[in-house]
């Protein structure tokens, strides 16, 4: 079966956003590949903000979620597999819900699943033809 993570973090974010509440994510950036603002990890976790506005250039895919977002002005890239997230809720109501572990999840199955994604999608190998231009002086 798919894991059931990508479809409860849909509809959660759903619900948050129509109840006009802030969504919030609590992260485990000790998981692989969480690429968030290192000055602001306690204790290998983070809370972030993912409000529409406060987000910019939001995808999430079966696998992760990315955005930029602003950390004391400056403007940063976000990258978090959704193995790493562990909840999302409201901020101000505390409402939400605490993901539940999953196989598909394990920091094992996500290093299979990287390495056979990164073997089917070998770089191509770019011929660079002889530029034609002179130098004029």
């Amino acid at each position: 079966m798919k894991p059931l993570r990508p479809y409860l973090y849909h509809a959660y974010y759903s619900w948050i956003i129509d109840n006009d509440n802030t969504p919030y994510l609590l992260v485990n950036t000790d998981y692989p590949d969480v690429d968030v603002p290192t000055e602001f990890i306690r204790d290998g976790k983070i809370i972030l903000n993912i409000a529409p506005r406060s987000i910019g250039q939001y995808v999430v895919t079966d696998e992760a979620i990315r955005f930029n977002a602003r950390f004391q002005g400056m403007l940063r890239d976000v990258y978090i597999p959704l193995g790493a997230l562990e909840a999302i809720y409201a901020q101000e109501t505390g409402d939400g819900v605490m993901f539940q572990d999953e196989s598909y999840y394990s920091e094992q199955a996500y290093h299979e699943r990287n390495t056979v994604l990164h073997e089917e999608v070998k770089p191509k190998v770019v011929k660079k033809k002889a530029t034609h231009l002179k130098l004029v002086k």
